[in-house]
């Protein structure tokens, strides 16, 4: 991945619908070389086109993180289930202090107590979940592009 095909990542996600000719003109080069480095980009599976759904704007008001352990030895078959939830957005393992960390998108309160109660406590060899209510959200990965010079990059 070179600097041309960072610009092409970052103008398409502040608008995924921005034609290649507006790309290819505000970078300075042809619009068959944004349309040949994008189809490149989605054959090798860097970028995939889809729609974003703001669950606020459909007035899901409860967001939260769920950090979640598992009994040894059964962190895939309860991912499978909690993959099944239709609330959950983001499931990963984690090598820490839990062994799962979800992300739910909920109506309200109620219904974050309905998923952990009736979905996730109830699936066998979830041993103890954490719930961190999300307030605010700073950054959201889909607007995250790799940086140029990975591994020199530090905090600042």
């Amino acid at each position: 991945m070179d600097e041309l095909d960072r610009l092409i990542l970052q103008t398409l996600q502040v608008d995924g619908r921005t034609p290649f000719t507006e790309i290819a003109e505000k970078i300075g080069v042809s619009d068959t070389t944004i349309r040949a480095r994008y189809r490149a980009l989605v054959e090798e599976g860097v970028v995939r086109t889809v729609g974003i759904v703001d669950p606020y704007a459909l007035d899901f008001q409860a967001p939260a993180i769920i950090a979640i352990s598992v009994e040894p030895g059964l962190i895939d078959v309860v991912a499978r289930q909690i993959v099944e939830i239709p609330e959950v957005s983001y499931l990963v393992m984690t090598l820490g202090s839990y062994d799962l960390i979800v992300e739910v998108f909920c109506r309200n309160l109620a219904h974050l107590s309905s998923v952990l109660k009736e979905c996730i406590h109830e699936i066998d060899g979830v041993r103890s979940t954490e719930t961190l209510m999300i307030s605010q959200s700073y950054k959201l990965a889909y607007r995250w592009t790799p940086p140029s010079n990975v591994g020199s990059e530090h905090c600042r």
